[in-house]
């Protein structure tokens, strides 16, 4: 039998992923097709519609499982097909049944008890034992019993109770998240991670003094000569993956009478993930947490100009970040500015004489991001910094920021951390790693000049 909650939500992953290919396109350079571009109009209308077709359709389900508890109280029946046995006094250990009081478990009841308590013990018997126990903790008005609660495997059911949650929600939230993040939305590298631990090689090609590429060299030859065996110079980019960690609560009252409320709330926190993860990517010291841009060796900070006051963003500045800009990375490259510097870009003049005129292709209306600066799209957010400080605006080329992902975001539900309190618990959860792909910035071959993917301009 088809799972409508499950199928629409693969239905707007797929419409999200199908939308994110093409802005992926178009970031890149690419020019859309017309059938593209309406079918990117399309989606980008589809997408809020399907959104809110996946929480009536969760609403239904919550009301549906209401429906169901209160005709098994009435019907004397569980949906595990066990009898049904409220409480009948304030403890609720007490008014649980003897384990060995139990009739054997039907087929279908040890299957759902498998799914949802992992056991970590591999004896049959005591697996059958620690599933009856949760069986009479059940039936008794407890959750998990405590015997039962030792018993069961700490991934699938950690020690502070369990956290169940389907992996369709869990994939739902990272497509959000990712669709929220600054550097993944504007194409960084993505890097799946297989263990705590990846380590990329790349030609060290930081030198090009006199033509030279992972410090080897070509020469002309005349016929018949023999050329001499260079050594190629290697690096290594290392992805270390790094927790984040949001917990939050809400009454199970709140939880029970308004069910869009936890989804929202699950929402916000893979949201709050992103943002931090960001500013990592942004402003990280690589210890415990990503390395970011602003400390990254490879980073080329302009100075301002002699005598430009404070808090200003000016034409000349634009000039020279996108000078010091590496070679082929101008036709991949991005701006950011924060919401602060907006005004300034926005009346950018180059002064001639004693007037001023709005220099041609400098800040301008268009792009998939609504702002273009030098013919590419220019991305206002508050994931930089400040206006007058290092790191307001950048341009830098996103595909050479690596992001390492262990393990997506996932969120996480709990009836348990909080049971005296009656509220129930949501966690979110990151593990990945972030850095800039070149180490240091790269010499031209004069000798002199350097270059980078990543540019900033300096506090003023």
């Amino acid at each position: 039998m088809a799972d409508p909650i499950n199928e629409a939500k693969q239905k707007l992953l797929d419409h999200r992923n199908e939308w994110r290919a093409l802005l992926a396109k178009q970031a890149e350079g690419h020019k859309l097709g017309d059938d593209e571009r309406k079918r990117s109009e399309q989606l980008a209308a589809l997408i809020p519609k399907l959104e809110q077709a996946v929480l009536d359709e969760q609403k239904r389900l919550d009301a549906m499982d209401a429906k169901a508890a209160a005709k098994a109280a009435a019907t004397g029946y569980t949906s595990l097909g066990l009898p049904y046995r409220p409480p009948t006094n304030g403890d609720a250990g007490e008014d649980a049944p003897a384990v060995s009081s139990l009739p054997p478990l039907p087929t279908r009841t040890r299957a759902a008890l498998a799914r949802l308590y992992p056991q970590a013990s591999t004896d049959p018997e005591q697996r059958e034992q620690n599933w009856r126990g949760v069986v009479a903790a059940a039936l008794g008005g407890m959750p998990l019993h405590p015997a039962v609660l030792a018993a069961t495997a700490t991934e699938g059911v950690p020690s502070d109770g369990g956290f169940l949650v389907t992996p369709e929600v869990s994939l739902g939230i990272f497509t959000r998240a990712v669709e929220a993040s600054v550097w993944l939305r504007i194409g960084a590298r993505l890097e799946t991670m297989a263990s705590d631990e990846l380590v990329v090689n790349a030609f060290d090609d930081s030198d090009e003094t006199d033509d030279a590429e992972a410090t080897i060299k070509a020469a002309w030859t005349d016929e018949a000569s023999e050329a001499s065996a260079q050594t190629v110079k290697f690096r290594q980019v290392t992805l270390k993956a790094r927790k984040l960690l949001v917990l939050a609560a809400a009454s199970n009252e709140l939880a029970e009478d308004s069910p869009g409320y936890v989804m929202a709330l699950e929402g916000a926190l893979s949201r709050a993930i992103g943002k931090r993860f960001d500013r990592a990517v942004l402003s990280g010291t690589g210890a415990g947490n990503p390395l970011g841009i602003l400390n990254s060796a490879a980073t080329i900070t302009v100075s301002k100009e002699g005598g430009q006051p404070a808090s200003t963003f000016k034409w000349e500045n634009t000039v020279k970040m996108w000078s010091r800009l590496a070679p082929g990375a101008h036709e991949r490259s991005w701006w950011l500015m924060h919401p602060t510097v907006l005004p300034q870009a926005l009346s950018m003049s180059l002064a001639i004489g004693t007037g001023g005129t709005q220099p041609r292709a400098a800040f301008e209306a268009g792009g998939v991001s609504g702002y273009m600066l030098l013919g590419r799209p220019v991305l206002v957010t508050s994931r930089v910094k400040v206006l007058g400080t290092k790191g307001d605006v950048i341009l830098c080329d996103p595909s050479q920021l690596a992001v390492g992902v262990r393990r997506g975001i996932t969120i996480d539900r709990s009836e348990h951390a909080f049971f005296s309190s009656d509220r129930l618990a949501i966690r979110g959860k990151f593990r990945g790693d972030a850095r800039p792909v070149w180490d240091k910035a790269r010499t031209l071959v004069e000798g002199s000049t350097t270059v980078s993917p990543y540019v900033v301009l300096e506090a003023r």
